[in-house]
């Protein structure tokens, strides 16, 4: 018996009203998202900028390892969630803790490394039920009704591209990924943190949209990996 979980929405499909205010909130998002960035976009990209691309890449790439916890703001079709994430990684194995709204508890998908006999990815529901496949994505749509792309933002989220598959980008002249389209995914780089805080530079708010799916992720902090992901993990305080 396949089991569903439907999030309880921050807004959901109603009278013409509320689409309409929901409409002009996410104009009204764009726009001052748009004037935040304007001074840079502002700036031309150039041959330098390329340079200190190709160097960034070099750098990024060496990261695997992190604990990030960030909010996240998801648009499905006419329904918005808000929820609150925490990602542990360590090399190929990771625990993302996904807060859902309401008080509906903590989801927890990870990389299955106890039982060789089940799929790879493993999902633990709030009442205890366990569910596994193959593909992080295809569980998440299969139990939840939604999924974030796990796959590609093991890389998007430190500000590269997936190597194993193509790809088209947009630099923004301090030669960081302003945009990138990459398996149906467009994502772009709204914010990054300064250079001179312990994040030193990695993204910080981003916006995904594929379809009839995207969502904003805001990280709040990103740091070395402090437990280890075959450790128990709960779900963090938000400073």
């Amino acid at each position: 018996m396949q089991l569903v979980v439907i999030f309880l929405p921050v807004f959901r499909s109603g009278p013409a009203g509320k689409k309409r205010l929901l409409r002009l909130a996410l104009s009204l998002w764009i726009v001052i998202t748009l004037a935040a960035c304007a001074s840079i976009s502002d700036r031309p990209v150039t041959d330098e900028s390329y340079q200190i691309w190709s160097e960034y890449q070099a750098q990024l790439s060496t990261i695997d390892s992190w604990e990030i916890r960030a909010r996240a703001v998801i648009f499905v079709e006419q329904e918005v969630y808000q929820v609150g994430i925490s990602w542990h990684r360590e090399s190929n194995q990771y625990v993302i803790l996904i807060e859902a709204p309401f008080g509906q508890g903590v989801f927890r998908i990870e990389s299955n490394s106890t039982d060789d006999a089940a799929p790879p990815i493993k999902l633990s529901l709030p009442d205890g039920q366990v569910f596994y496949d193959d593909s992080a994505e295809a569980l998440l749509v299969r139990v939840i009704g939604w999924s974030i792309p796990v796959s590609g933002m093991k890389s998007w989220i430190i500000g590269l591209p997936i190597i194993e598959t193509e790809y088209s980008y947009d630099l923004r002249s301090d030669g960081r990924l302003k945009s990138l389209r990459q398996d149906d995914w467009l994502i772009n780089y709204l914010e990054y943190f300064a250079q001179d805080t312990a994040e030193q530079g990695l993204p910080r708010k981003m916006y995904l949209k594929h379809t009839s799916l995207a969502f904003k992720i805001v990280i709040d902090r990103w740091q070395q990996l402090q437990v280890k992901v075959n450790s128990p993990i709960t779900f963090p305080d938000f400073d």
